[in-house]
Parts: structure tokens; sequence; C-alpha cells
């Protein structure tokens, strides 16, 4: 139980830093990848739903883009 719970609080700081990498990524290099971390996150909920249950994944992912999508906001420069 506890470990589910972690999982999913950890769901919300990848979240952030998917859309701060993903910001980063545009700034610099003038292009749009989803970057590492968020293919390392699908991987990693895909090995969990294996061993614990897949509602959890789905939870995790729910979570996860969420947090990027509402977050990628706050990483824009103003103009």
């Amino acid at each position: 139980m506890i470990t589910e719970i972690l999982l999913l609080l950890l769901a919300i700081p990848c979240g952030l830093l998917g859309a701060y990498l993903t910001n980063y990524e545009r700034k610099i290099y003038n292009l749009y990848f989803q970057p590492l971390i968020w293919t390392l996150a699908v991987i990693s909920a895909v090995y969990y739903s294996l061993n614990i249950k897949i509602a959890l994944t789905t939870t995790f992912m729910i979570i996860m883009l969420l947090t990027w999508k509402y977050s990628t906001k706050f990483f824009k420069e103003e103009k």
C-alpha cells in the first residue's frame, strides 16, 4: 500500500520535470520532442502494472499527464 502511494506521489514531480525538459528542448533546439524522462516513466508504469494493478498505472499516467499539461505554462517565458 505504501509503495502504491509513493508511486502516485512520484507522478507529480515526473510531470513537472517532463514539462520543464520539454520547454527547455523547445527553447534551445527549436524542436518539440517528448523528453527521455517521459519514456522512462511510461516503461516503469507498464512494469509496475504487471506486478501491482493496471488501475494504479492508469492513475499514475493520468496524474502525470495532467501535471504535464497544466505545468508547461509555468515554464514559458513572457514576451
